[in-house]
């Protein structure tokens, strides 16, 4: 299975098309989404935003963010939480966005793999057997971080621009 994982779209409905046109281009079959889907505004995109997720429904794994609250997150037709951990080709991947739990702030169980959104800095790194990743914002990049997102295969876990340049590999 190869999944992708993008986070912080805050009501960027061109940055989530580009990003769900990797999706299909990588040949994905998951995508998680880490949260904060919608502006910090009143937009109608924020509708285009669920229109999109929704037309997907069966393929995306939902993460609910800080700025979601009262904004529709109620539309969507697919499950959210807090934190999740699930299973990626028989490896435990532990996501959440990142306001709550973080790789600061770890809840007592994680699998092999954290990743969390939220700061808009994406990162990729391993520490004492755990892999850290932030797949940083698609649309609000920080910290002088490009628009990017991640993917996981069998074998290793990528961070990539969001034309799908490669930034680091880490093997699984």
């Amino acid at each position: 299975m190869k999944v992708m994982c993008i986070s912080d779209i805050h009501g960027n409905i061109d940055k989530l098309r580009i990003a769900l046109d990797m999706f299909h281009e990588e040949k994905c079959d998951k995508l998680i989404v880490l949260g904060d889907y919608f502006s910090y505004y009143p937009s109608l995109k924020n509708e285009e935003i669920v229109e999109e997720l929704n037309n997907i429904k069966a393929l995306v794994i939902g993460i609910e963010g800080n700025c979601d609250s009262g904004r529709g997150i109620n539309k969507f037709n697919f499950p959210l939480g807090i934190l999740k951990t699930i299973d990626i080709n028989g490896v435990k991947v532990t996501i959440t966005h990142g306001h709550i739990f973080n790789h600061r702030k770890m809840p007592e169980e994680v699998g092999r793999i954290f990743i969390q959104g939220h700061s808009h800095i994406n990162k990729l790194e391993e520490i004492n057997g755990i892999i850290l990743a932030n797949p940083g914002s698609i649309s609000l990049p920080r910290g002088g971080s490009f628009s990017s997102y991640l993917v996981i295969d069998e074998k290793s876990i990528y961070l990539k621009k969001l034309n799908g340049e490669v930034l680091k590999k880490i093997k699984i």
